[in-house]
């Protein structure tokens, strides 16, 4: 004969042991989520001072170039003459899109619709570069 009373017992056992390990993973869950979440925020913030370092970082550098690209100290002369060689090849390379946009629009006015250029307004190298470049030839 089965035994009812008994099966209900372990029944009620492994039920309230199930209950309370579901208990246990929930708080481990959820502890751990938290644990992600702040590391994720950390990240984020580290990630955000790491954008202002860069920002400063090229900042300083643009200064140090517009200071001392004519008497630039001796172990900054290579890397000041390279910037300088790329301003140049900017500014050149700037002058031929404008002869090919003048040519385009002569050639092809009514044809062609030419796309806006996507610059970033706010990145701090391409400021420099334009600046640079504008007054390497004279704007």
């Amino acid at each position: 004969m089965v035994n009812f009373e008994n099966i209900k017992d372990t029944a009620v056992a492994t039920a309230g042991k199930v209950a309370e390990k579901s208990a246990s993973i929930a708080r481990t869950v959820g502890e751990k989520a938290k644990l992600v979440a702040k590391i994720t925020k950390l990240k984020t913030e580290i990630a955000i001072e790491k954008d202002s370092i860069r920002k400063n970082f090229t900042e300083i550098g643009k200064m140090y170039y517009e200071m001392s690209k004519d008497n630039p100290h001796p172990d900054m002369a290579q890397t000041v003459a390279e910037v300088g060689v790329s301003l140049e090849s900017v500014a050149i390379k700037k002058k031929k899109v404008v002869a090919l946009k003048k040519e385009l629009a002569d050639n092809y006015d009514d044809l062609v619709e030419e796309p806006e250029e996507k610059t970033d307004a706010n990145d701090p190298v391409e400021e420099a570069i334009e600046e640079e470049s504008e007054a390497m030839r004279g704007e």
